[in-house]
């Protein structure tokens, strides 16, 4: 019998399908260890990642919190630091106001003490009281005394002008006037104020200042 060509022929086509079903299994399973071995090394770059990520977000927070704590430090210092300066500068203001006050004889402990002996403030440092008629005698002209003295730490080296204006009612007739000799802090200057019009019944100070 001579040989039959189709029986080989089928042997080499279930040949190569088996190759070709060989090399799909191959490629599958390749496929299927790559997925396999591959997946867990992206899962844990993926986890690594997150990690990472995390650690960032917190060592950014933590940042933000310590600046924004030393920030409000730094600001309540500052602000404790001007409000210190500010009272300071109140205090030494007061200080220096005081102490010009005492210089000029105008301080309130000055007006206290003086009123505490029976003197009137004028103004600034000037001080009078007037005299009891039983102190003077007048002559042929109405009269009054009245004491001055300044409480100016300088006193009053040219002395102290007075001037009063002559009462008759509700008008004035006219002006009295004095000058007194020099007068240091405190000293009392008696100064007699004469009616040159005769017909006035009282004086009312009208000026004392330093000349």
């Amino acid at each position: 019998m001579a040989n039959d060509p189709q029986p080989a022929a089928r042997r080499r086509k279930r040949i190569f399908l088996i190759l070709a079903l060989a090399l799909v299994l191959v490629a599958g399973s390749g496929a299927a260890w790559w997925f396999s071995a591959g997946l867990p090394a992206a899962q844990a770059s993926d986890a690594r990642a997150s990690e990472q990520a995390s650690k960032d977000a917190a060592a950014k927070k933590k940042k933000e919190d310590a600046d924004a704590f030393w920030a409000k430090v730094q600001a309540d210092n500052t602000k404790l630091y001007d409000k210190q300066r500010s009272d300071a500068a109140a205090f030494n203001a007061s200080q220096a106001a005081d102490q010009a006050a005492q210089q000029a004889g105008t301080s309130e402990s000055i007006r206290t003490q003086m009123e505490a002996q029976g003197w009137t403030r004028f103004s600034g440092p000037y001080y009078y009281q007037f005299a009891a008629k039983t102190e003077y005698t007048c002559s042929y002209l109405k009269c009054s005394v009245v004491h001055v003295t300044t409480m100016a730490a300088a006193g009053c080296p040219g002395g102290l002008y007075v001037a009063a204006s002559i009462e008759h009612g509700s008008s004035s007739l006219g002006l009295a006037n004095s000058i007194t000799a020099p007068l240091a802090q405190g000293k009392d200057a008696i100064v007699k104020l004469d009616d040159a019009t005769g017909q006035g019944d009282g004086f009312r100070l009208a000026d004392i200042h330093c000349l």
